[in-house]
């Protein structure tokens, strides 16, 4: 079996999902299924007319994605990769060695540009990750291109274990230090013991030679042993015709050894280079601070990546699986399959998403959803995998397993969030790709400049070597990256999601912030407080017929009055041709008879009743909802419905306006309903009457008179509003992440992560910026500084040292801000 060289074939036992178009009923499901086990090699298939997917499992290495898709498409129906499996285009992750500034980050990308078929390239030095798409070309191509670019590269496997032990501080670097340290401290007592103890000068003069030798051994040893990955760097990075940090530090601490050489070698007294005119003691102690700060920098670093590593921790390696016997068999975590049964034994964690089946556990979901109190669990609630149980242990059935489960969900948003760049890095990387070059330029003008105004080479050569030293491109590359990184993690922690680096800065902007009131400003909870029948209708015939109807719909409003029939033990009726008209209710056959439940607008239709208007009226300006119910045409009665406000509504929405955030309820419901909701939260502008399609255009009228606006809605009803907005975000309840036209989402649907999102983005922003204009700072004060000798290169090597470490520690006052 052929299979083209643009489409990859699928492994062994892989369970892949297809998006499927044109189902309607099961006979659909049936057609789809049949269609799909026919083709060889497909081991097990199962269609979901619900989410309009596929599963196929296989267990044929030839078979492609093309056969498979072809195979639906036979059968009438359209069918297609979803986004979040395809492998063609999808978004795929190299840890990268041997990145240690922008240019560095910026070569990579050039790299992995340059190979066909691969777009949407982002290098992060703060994580050390490359995220490319790809759409036929060859991940080892990719990787050949990195490593020929003067870089290593792996892929990173979605595996807890190995890539919290990929993100661990590189201990070299220690090491290294360790080994540099004590020789470049006995350089620094040779070279300049003989300059303050005057026994010393005497007694090292006959012997200046082999004192100086020496040195020169000591320091080489230093250089090309303890700090040689500068050199390879700087080798790798002039073989690509680029420069970056390692080319800096290599041609400052080079043109010292090799000046020093010569005048070890070479020098005369009296000469214009003489034999006392050596700076080993500059080179050897340069490397030993370069180390230092790139360990501090590392373990920094580290400290960054908490969050993500957190969440890492969180999946556990095996799984207690009930066999054909009913006993517990211990399985690693790879090898749980939906419909699994699974047993979660006290203080375990949860290993995959699920139903409970027997057991009322307690689950502690702080890491899911930042609630630190755990949540009572009764079976057939739901559970995410992750979450730890606190109590007595409990039986399970796996829903979701692998990259399905929220947590997977959850540990790849934030690290797609992390490794993404926000448009204020792109500026920098512009700045950065000509950095070095400029720092070189100015390193020779001083070099020229020294020797012409003095005559001194050696005075030139230390103060050229104090400006390439000074120069810290780490400082720039870090500044943004580490940032998001932090601030991506941290919002994690809190329960918070943000879809990328755009969104993290974006969020701050928002000065208008549009709230929806059912399930958002209010708990949701709907409650029937009135009934008044009219006509000849009893109550129970006008709950009777309403129920049966309204037992169709999913709304809200529709399941509380299902709620309060089904309490008065009122069997309903199966409805028959039922129609959801959007915004004024729902219609359906009940027993032959027209019934239509809707807003009061119904009542324009039917004509207005003086008696019914002020009944209508008092309840609204209770803050009701006034559902009517047409019988044949006929208005059979009045339904009031009352939905309170959260508790936190209020507080969250005096926070919003202390922020300088214009609050605005947007909502369907009547006038008099939003406004006495309204007037209880202190909320001055309504827009009430609004249909779910109409949502959006209420977001374009604050945007096109300037304003930045944010929708909060539950991302269902809202969904159009929310991609609309700048900046949409969705309430989710409980763990339930897949929210995807949401620019954030929260868990647990709290009002008051909304507004620590938005305040997260203004430190994170504050925090970033202060980053970026101390490295500019530092640049500009320093340079000047080591051109003109005011600067030594070993203060200038600390100081190089120091900038970096400073920006990522800077980053980690995000997470106490």
């Amino acid at each position: 079996m052929q299979t083209p060289h643009n489409m990859e074939t699928i492994k062994t036992a892989d369970r892949i999902r297809l998006d499927i178009k044109g189902m309607s009923c099961a006979s659909c499901v049936t057609g789809v299924e049949k269609a799909l086990a026919r083709v060889e090699g497909v081991s097990e298939v199962s269609v979901n007319l619900a989410t309009n997917q596929a599963e196929i499992v296989c267990d044929d290495d030839l078979i492609s994605y093309e056969s498979l898709i072809q195979a639906v498409d036979d059968a009438g129906f359209e069918a297609a990769l979803p986004e979040s499996g395809r492998k063609n285009g999808a978004a795929h992750r190299l840890k990268i060695k041997g990145m240690s500034c922008a240019s560095c980050v910026a070569g990579v990308e050039k790299a992995i540009a340059k190979v066909p078929g691969t777009g949407d390239v982002s290098v992060n030095l703060a994580t050390s990750e490359a995220r490319f798409t790809r759409d036929g070309a060859d991940t080892e191509a990719v990787i050949q291109a990195i490593e020929a670019a003067g870089f290593e590269a792996e892929i990173i496997r979605n595996d807890s274990v190995a890539e919290l032990s990929a993100s661990k501080t590189d201990q070299s670097f220690r090491r290294r230090f360790l080994i540099a340290l004590p020789l470049a401290l006995l350089v620094s007592v040779m070279d300049m013991g003989p300059m303050f103890i005057h026994s010393w000068h005497e007694a090292i003069h006959p012997i200046l030679f082999e004192w100086n030798l020496a040195q020169l051994v000591l320091t080489g040893f230093i250089m090309f042993y303890a700090g040689r990955q500068f050199f390879t760097g700087a080798w790798k990075a002039i073989r690509r015709k680029s420069a970056d940090m390692n080319v800096l530090v290599a041609v400052g601490t080079g043109a010292a050894f090799l000046f020093s050489g010569y005048a070890t070698f070479f020098g005369r007294e009296g000469a214009l280079v003489e034999p006392m005119d050596v700076y080993f003691d500059t080179a050897a102690v340069i490397i030993a601070l370069i180390l230092l700060g790139r360990w501090m920098e590392e373990r920094a670093r580290d400290k960054s990546r908490d969050a993500l590593g957190g969440l890492l921790k969180l999946t556990p390696p095996r799984a207690h699986r009930i066999d054909a016997q009913g006993e517990p068999v211990t399985i690693t975590l790879d090898q749980v399959r939906t419909g699994d049964e699974l047993l979660v034994k006290a203080f375990e964690q949860v290993p995959v998403d699920g139903e409970i089946l027997s057991g009322t556990p307690s689950l502690d979901e702080s890491m899911m959803t930042g609630e630190s109190v755990p949540a009572d669990k009764q079976p057939g609630d739901a559970v995410t995998g992750g979450t730890r149980n606190t109590a007595q242990s409990f039986r399970m059935k796996a829903i979701a397993v692998g990259k399905e489960t929220a947590l997977a969900r959850l540990i790849e948003a934030v690290r797609r969030a992390q490794g993404s760049k926000p448009p204020i890095q792109r500026l920098v990387d512009k700045l950065s790709a000509v950095f070095v070059p400029v720092v070189i330029v100015i390193a020779l003008i001083t070099l020229l400049g020294w020797m012409f105004v003095e005559g001194n080479p050696a005075k030139a050569v230390v103060n050229m070597v104090a400006v390439l030293i000074i120069a810290c491109p780490c400082a720039l590359g870090l500044a943004t990256p580490t940032g998001i990184m932090v601030g991506s993690g941290r919002a994690a922690e809190k329960g918070i999601l943000i879809k990328d680096a755009v969104t993290l800065e974006e969020a701050r902007k928002a000065d208008v912030i549009l709230l929806d009131k059912t399930g958002t400003l209010t708990t949701g909870e709907m409650q029937l407080t009135g009934i008044h029948t009219l006509s000849d209708f009893s109550e129970k015939e006008l709950l009777h017929l309403a129920g049966s109807v309204e037992q169709e719909s999913d709304h809200p409003i529709a399941q509380a009055v299902v709620r309060y029939t089904k309490s008065k033990e009122i069997k309903l009726s199966r409805a028959e041709q039922t129609e959801t008209q959007a915004g004024t209710g729902i219609r359906g056959l009940v027993e032959g008879k027209q019934v239509q439940i809707g807003s009061v607008a119904l009542l324009n239709e039917t004509g207005n009743d003086a008696a019914i208007r002020t009944l209508i009226s008092d309840w609204q300006e209770a803050g009701r909802t006034v559902l009517v119910v047409l019988i044949d045409g006929t208005i059979a009665g009045l339904l009031s419905i009352s939905d309170e406000p959260r508790e936190d509504a209020a507080a969250f929405v005096e926070q919003l306006k202390a922020l300088d955030i214009l609050p605005v309820m947007v909502t369907g419901d009547q006038e008099k309903t939003a406004r006495y909701v309204a007037g209880k939260l202190g909320m001055e502008q309504v827009r009430f009457g609004v249909k779910p399609d109409e949502k959006a255009e209420v977001v374009k009228y604050y945007q096109q008179q300037g304003k930045h606006v944010a929708m909060v809605g539950d991302g269902i009803n809202d969904a159009a509003a929310l991609v609309q907005a700048d900046l949409g975000i969705a309430l989710s309840s409980g763990t339930d992440l897949a929210v995807s036209s949401a620019d954030i989402t929260i868990a647990g649907a709290s009002l008051a992560k909304v507004v620590e999102a938005i305040t997260l983005s203004r430190n994170v922003l504050r925090i970033i910026r202060q980053n970026l204009f101390w490295a500019f700072v530092y640049n500009s004060v320093g340079i000047p500084l080591a051109a003109f000798g005011i600067l030594s290169p070993m203060f200038a090597a600390l100081a190089m040292a120091l900038s970096s470490v400073s920006v990522v520690s800077n980053s980690l006052r995000i997470r106490k801000l």
